[in-house]
């Protein structure tokens, strides 16, 4: 059942587009969770090594989704409720 939420997070990939602009300019979430997911996020692009090589196709793209997912969630659970609200967007 997860799984599936999550499935149906990644379909909604562009309600999140706003909401991580919102959640990086807003003044309500907090300067450290703006640096954690930021670092995270900067730290996985420049990473050299993948965990899966990305000449694998398919495969390969699996786990740059499932980071993408994981940080765009974590920013959600991170966010003040009223501004994943405002995105309708839910994480149970």
């Amino acid at each position: 059942m997860k799984m599936l939420k999550r499935i149906q997070f990644i379909f909604h990939f562009r309600k999140s587009l706003p909401f991580i602009k919102d959640f990086f300019v807003s003044s309500s979430v907090h300067p450290v969770k703006k640096l954690l997911t930021g670092g995270l996020i900067i730290a996985y692009a420049v990473m050299p090594a993948d965990i899966i090589p990305d000449y694998l196709f398919l495969v390969g793209i699996t786990d740059d989704i499932a980071f993408t997912t994981f940080m765009l969630q974590l920013a959600v659970k991170m966010a003040p409720p009223d501004l994943a609200e405002k995105h309708q967007l839910r994480i149970k």
